[in-house]
C-alpha cells in the first residue's frame, strides 16, 4: 500500500519512482503526513513529480552507441588533438560511470551525483567542469538522434574557479632571459623565444612555420596552419579558428635574427645530410619536425642560470600582449595580431592589463581646482 497509517496516528507515503537509470536498481520515496487527506495529496504530488513529462521517442540507443556517434562527429569536424582529448576524457571518466545507463531515464539528479563523485576523486574544479562540458555534448547528441527531449545536464551549474593571476615578462625580464642563452650553441632557442615574444603566435603556429611563410619584402609572417604531435605522429592542421589565419608584421631586427638563424640552420641540417630548402620548418634542427616539449622545458633550464622567474611557453603570448599595451596599442590591433575570433575575446582575456581609464579621468579633474 502506498499510504500506511502508523501507530502514532501519522501516515507514511511510500511510492516507487522507477528504476535508477545508472545502477538499474528500483528506487523509492518515503514521506510522512499528519492526516490521511494530507497523505493522499502528498501521494498524488509525488506521483506527478516523478512520472510526468514529455515521453521521448520509441527509438532506443545505448550509451555506448550515443558515445560512438558523438565521437565520430567530433573526429570529422574537429582538429585531431581536440578529438584525442574528447576520446581520452570520455573513456577515462564518463564511460565507466554511465556504461549501463538508461539514457531516457537520466535526470539532473543523477548528473549531480556524477559531478559529486568526480569532486570526491580529488579532481580540480576546472577538470570537473571540462568533463561535465563533454558529458553535456554527449547528451546533445542523444537529443539530435531523437532519443531524449531534454539534456539532463541542464540545471547543473559549473563549479567555481579561482581566478589565476596571468603571468608575463616585461621587456626588462625578457632581455635578462635572452642574455642567459648561449648565443652560439643555443641560437635556435634565442630565435624561437624572440619570435614568440615579439609576435604573440601560438606554439603550434610557430612550429608549423616554414621559410616559405616569411614575406621578405613586406616583412610579414603568414600564419595559416598549426603543427601538433599526436600519438607519435606529426600532423599539420588549420589554426585554432578561422580568424587565426593572419599576417603578422615583424620588426627589422627580428627579421635579421631570422636570417642569421636560416644560415646557421643550413649548416646544421647539411651536417645531417638534410637538404635545406624553403619548405623546411623554420625551427627544425634535426631530421624530424620541431617538438613543443623541447622549447617548453628549456625555459626553466635557462632561467635557473640567473634570477629570472620562469613562465610557461604560452605565457610568452601573454607577454606580447602586455608589451603591446605598454606601447599603447588598441584592442583591434592586438586582436588582429593574436588572431582572436572577436574583440570580446581580447577584452575578456586581457582587459585587466589595460590602464585604468577612471584614474586618468580623475587626474584630469585636478586641473579644475
Amino acid at each position: 500500500m502506498p499510504i500506511k497509517k502508523m501507530k502514532n496516528g501519522s501516515y507514511k507515503v511510500d511510492i516507487s519512482i522507477g528504476v535508477d537509470p545508472v545502477t538499474g536498481k528500483r528506487r523509492r520515496k518515503t514521506r510522512m503526513a499528519k492526516t490521511k487527506k494530507e497523505a493522499e495529496e502528498l501521494y498524488v504530488a509525488l506521483k506527478h513529480k516523478y512520472n510526468s513529462g514529455i515521453q521521448p521517442s520509441q527509438r532506443n540507443l545505448s550509451f555506448e552507441e550515443i558515445r560512438d556517434i558523438y565521437l565520430e562527429s567530433c573526429k570529422l569536424h574537429n582538429k585531431p588533438n581536440y578529438y584525442q582529448i574528447q576520446l581520452y576524457t570520455i573513456n577515462k571518466h564518463i564511460t565507466p560511470h554511465f556504461f549501463n545507463s538508461n539514457i531516457k531515464k537520466l535526470t539532473h539528479t543523477e548528473i549531480r551525483k556524477f559531478q559529486k563523485n568526480l569532486i570526491n576523486t580529488g579532481l580540480s574544479n576546472k577538470t570537473v567542469n571540462n568533463i561535465m562540458i563533454i558529458l553535456k555534448k554527449l547528451f546533445d547528441a542523444a537529443i539530435n538522434e531523437k532519443i531524449i527531449n531534454t539534456n539532463p545536464c541542464d540545471g547543473v551549474p559549473n563549479l567555481s574557479l579561482p581566478k589565476k593571476q596571468m603571468k608575463f615578462w616585461i621587456p626588462e625580464q625578457f632581455k635578462a632571459f635572452i642574455k642567459l642563452i648561449d648565443q652560439n650553441e643555443e641560437y635556435l632557442f634565442k630565435v624561437f623565444y624572440t619570435v614568440a615574444y615579439f609576435t604573440g603566435m601560438r606554439c603550434g603556429e610557430m612550429l608549423a612555420l616554414t621559410w616559405n611563410d616569411i614575406d621578405s619584402v613586406r616583412k610579414e609572417i603568414n600564419v595559416y596552419k598549426s603543427l601538433s604531435f599526436i600519438k607519435g605522429e606529426y600532423k599539420i592542421t588549420a589554426p585554432k579558428t578561422k580568424n587565426s589565419h593572419r599576417r603578422i608584421s615583424i620588426n627589422s631586427k627580428l627579421f635579421d635574427i631570422l636570417l642569421v638563424w636560416k644560415e646557421k640552420q643550413r649548416v646544421v641540417l647539411e651536417s645531417l645530410h638534410i637538404m635545406h630548402a624553403e619548405d623546411i620548418y623554420i625551427f627544425q634542427y634535426k631530421d624530424t619536425p620541431p617538438n613543443k616539449d623541447v622549447f617548453s622545458r628549456k625555459i626553466k633550464t635557462i632561467c635557473e642560470r640567473g634570477e629570472v622567474e620562469p613562465i610557461r611557453l604560452h605565457d610568452l603570448r601573454h607577454s606580447h600582449v602586455a608589451l603591446l599595451i605598454h606601447q599603447k596599442e588598441d584592442y583591434i590591433t592586438i586582436k588582429e595580431r593574436l588572431g582572436h575570433a572577436s574583440i570580446k575575446t581580447t577584452i575578456d582575456v586581457y582587459g585587466h592589463l589595460f590602464p585604468n581609464k577612471q584614474k586618468e579621468t580623475a587626474d584630469k579633474l585636478d586641473e579644475l581646482f
